[in-house]
């Protein structure tokens, strides 16, 4: 047995077909609905997001480029010391009046043509610019390794930043749950109360109120969420229209082992492991390298020609073509010696550019460097306020229980208001989120402190 289910019909005037399509496009929504609905939810651990982000990642990619890029700008540098070898040929016809060396006169006729020709060139000395240049290349293939190496770990980072936060998110998800049902336990109680008459009405009332308010809490956090799994998303590339959970471990089951950190050994070891520190000495390096480069043009240059040809034309008729070749063969060894005497002063512009770019370089690694000291010691303060807070907020946690069940016990004969009872709520409520922020927050400043020291290892677990 079948059975229809019929839409109703609406009626707009001057505009029948959009009507027309309601059917359709109510159809489509709900097929949209069930598809999202039905998709499976998968499941990413850290390491799998660590993992997915290093191969997807759109910034390591293009760091990727460039280190390919550099590469062949070395190759390139390289094949700078090795010969030229280049072919030529050609063929023609001459028409008109041409000089018959057979006759020894003048005669109007048509003869063709041939020659051929491979010559090679060898640079034997430009000032060491080849050299030079060679240098840079290799210089700046090494600042392309280590920028692709900061770049992964700023990758990570970045991943380890936005799963805290999604984490965090779903930890204050699961706190604002409890909240809401112990207020509506609460409520249950209360209304209890009200029906023997043990309290007024007016508690009922503000206990709805209340739970509104914790309901309204749990949206807010429920919108905070996804606004935290969305960006993380977007860090890793996903599929923004797939459904993924993250795992999250429980907070108190996670260990809390505190380092013992020195902070001038933190910044000896971020100056010696940080790769953008590597990174900006190889630019240095390379801006060195142009200045010895712009002024190999007030050096001489010397330079090793070689070259073979031979032609052939019919207007000699008493040889064939390929013994023309043989006995019109000619070869030639050549070197030529180019010494700079004025040149506009554009090798001396070259120089005081090189130099200027080589200024700058020193000064941008005087500045990474001080953002390194920066870096350091503000992650090792923020590292002991962590300690601190793991501490406090133990401490603070196990207050605020034990308040709550003191609280709970003298509402229920009565010698306590709802006020009272409610404000209890909410300080173990915020005791409970404070604490999970600081277990999380624990790991991840010593994972910070790894990040900004350089050693930041995408293979390790977020919590150890």
């Amino acid at each position: 047995m079948t059975s229809s289910i019929a839409l109703p019909r609406f009626e707009f005037a001057g505009n029948r077909r959009l009507v027309a399509l309601f059917p359709l496009s109510l159809f489509l929504c709900l097929f949209m609905v069930f598809n999202a609905s039905a998709q499976d939810v998968r499941d990413v651990t850290f390491n799998e997001a660590i993992s997915i982000a290093l191969e997807n990642n759109t910034t390591i990619k293009r760091a990727e480029n460039n280190l390919d890029l550099q590469e062949l700008a070395v190759k390139a540098e390289r094949a700078n010391f090795l010969p030229n070898l280049n072919a030529n040929s050609g063929a023609n016809r001459n028409w008109g009046l041409q000089f018959d060396q057979t006759v020894g006169q003048l005669r109007n006729t048509s003869t063709d043509g041939f020659n051929y020709g491979i010559g090679t060139q060898l640079n034997l000395f430009n000032g060491f610019a080849d050299v030079a240049g060679l240098n840079g290349a290799r210089a700046q293939l090494k600042a392309q390794e280590y920028s692709m190496e900061r770049t992964r770990q700023t990758v990570v980072f970045n991943v380890i930043s936005n799963y805290l936060n999604v984490i965090l998110a779903e930890e204050n998800i699961r706190i604002r749950q409890e909240e809401v049902q112990a207020q509506q336990q609460l409520l249950d109680q209360i209304e209890e109360f009200v029906r023997v008459g043990s309290r007024a009405i007016s508690d009922q009332y503000q206990q709805q109120a209340t739970l509104a308010n914790a309901e309204s809490n749990l949206l807010n956090s429920e919108s905070t969420f996804q606004v935290s799994k969305t960006r993380l998303i977007q860090v890793l590339q996903l599929d923004p229209l797939a459904d993924y959970r993250f795992v999250a471990p429980d907070p108190s089951s996670l260990p809390l082992s505190v380092r013992s950190y020195d902070p001038a050994n933190l910044l000896v070891s971020a100056f010696e492991r940080r790769a953008d520190l590597r990174a900006q000495e190889a630019n240095i390096d390379a801006a060195e390298q142009s200045i010895r480069a712009a002024r190999a043009g007030y050096l001489p240059s010397l330079g090793l020609n070689a070259s073979h040809g031979s032609g052939y034309t019919s207007a000699n008729e008493r040889d064939d073509f390929g013994t023309q070749l043989r006995n019109n063969r000619s070869e030639r060894l050549s070197l030529s010696l180019s010494i700079p005497l004025f040149n506009r002063f554009n090798v001396k512009r070259g120089i005081e550019s090189s130099k200027v770019q080589y200024a700058n370089a020193r000064l941008d690694l005087e500045n990474v460097q001080q953002n390194v000291a920066i870096e350091v010691r503000q992650a090792y303060l923020d590292y002991q306020i962590a300690v601190q807070r793991l501490d406090v907020t133990e401490k603070s946690l196990q207050a605020a229980d034990q308040a709550l069940r003191v609280e709970e016990e003298r509402y229920e004969v009565g010698a306590s208001t709802l006020v009272e009872l409610q404000q209890s709520r909410s300080q173990y409520v915020n005791a409970s989120s404070q604490r999970a922020q600081a277990v999380f927050q624990f790991h991840f400043q010593h994972r910070l402190i790894e990040y900004y020291q350089g050693i930041l290892d995408p293979g390790q677990s977020l919590f150890n």
